[in-house]
């Protein structure tokens, strides 16, 4: 971050003039005036510290079409491996859903149907496909889906 503190500080005195006028306007007492100004410029302060030991990270370094690296940022060439990030969903399962349901009993009956009840529980409530288009992946006729999920319904009303 650059600050060029000339500039900044003549910014924040005419913000100040301003206040002040308004403070005046709303009954403030030039004692409550001068420690809203002392604030201020607390903040002011800070901010300045803040900018001038805060380093630009430039964003276009990342685009492709300008490799080089020259004229990077340091910090980037430094940093870049804690900027990015890999994502491995390798190692998940497919049905990592039945371990996130809260409800005890129905995770339980959830893991002791079969892997093919299983899929189709996916297929339909997780990936959201209709009955007719899960009939239509799996190579079945779409009442034969209709009676599993019926036959799957009545086992969880058992076991809940």
């Amino acid at each position: 971050m650059e600050w060029n503190n000339g500039k900044e500080r003549k910014k924040f005195e005419k913000q100040q003039a301003r206040l002040r006028e308004e403070y005046r306007k709303a009954g403030m007492t030039e004692e409550q005036i001068k420690a809203m100004y002392e604030y201020d410029l607390s903040v002011f302060r800070k901010n300045r510290i803040e900018a001038i030991h805060t380093q630009r990270l430039d964003l276009d370094a990342f685009d492709d079409d300008s490799a080089t690296d020259e004229g990077q940022n340091p910090l980037l060439l430094k940093f870049a491996d804690k900027l990015t990030v890999e994502l491995s969903i390798s190692n998940t399962s497919r049905y990592a859903w039945v371990e996130d349901v809260e409800n005890e009993k129905l995770a339980k009956a959830l893991k002791q149907i079969r892997k093919s009840d299983l899929e189709l529980l996916t297929l339909w409530l997780v990936d959201r496909y209709s009955i007719t288009e899960i009939a239509q992946l799996i190579g079945v006729d779409k009442s034969n889906i209709s009676r599993r999920i019926t036959k799957l319904k009545t086992f969880f009303k058992k076991n809940l």
